[in-house]
């Protein structure tokens, strides 16, 4: 009987996992198996469903590599929402396993840094509902 997800992510972020998965990148070594993991052993919810201490795109998150100093970025898709030093990509192999963990998980994907470890969901668009209804923004209605 198989035990509980690994991962945890809004039905958007799986979209986006599986759209990358079948345009096969050409990432860093270990990449591609690093996303058919993530496909497979995931639980996916609605946005507005997901607890705040889960990775989704475009957190803020508190982690380190191996035993490393703590980083603090904001996970994005691309480079072209890229930010140096305030921002890791989705297509790298970092910001790829770093979707879907929670508040004080560790994660071995054979990284050569060692391990990586989410310290704290800092900033979560899903928990401030920012983000609805795959992506578009909430209107504020007023009081």
């Amino acid at each position: 009987m198989p035990g509980p997800a690994q991962f945890v992510m809004t039905d958007r972020d799986y979209a986006i996992l599986r759209g990358l998965a079948m345009a096969r990148p050409a990432g860093e070594r270990g990449y591609f198996d690093l996303l058919q993991h993530k496909l497979v052993h995931s639980d996916i919810v609605a946005p507005e469903d997901i607890d705040p201490f889960i990775v989704t795109m475009n957190t803020q998150v508190r982690y380190r590599l191996g035993e490393g100093r703590w980083l603090e970025h904001r996970l994005v898709l691309g480079a072209a929402r890229e930010v140096i030093g305030e921002t890791v990509s989705l297509r790298s192999l970092h910001g790829l396993a770093l979707l879907g963990m929670r508040d004080e998980q560790v994660l071995d994907y054979a990284g050569e840094q060692g391990p990586i470890t989410v310290g704290a969901v800092l900033y979560q668009p899903e928990a401030d509902a920012e983000i609805v209804d795959y992506g578009r923004a909430r209107r504020w209605g007023g009081r």
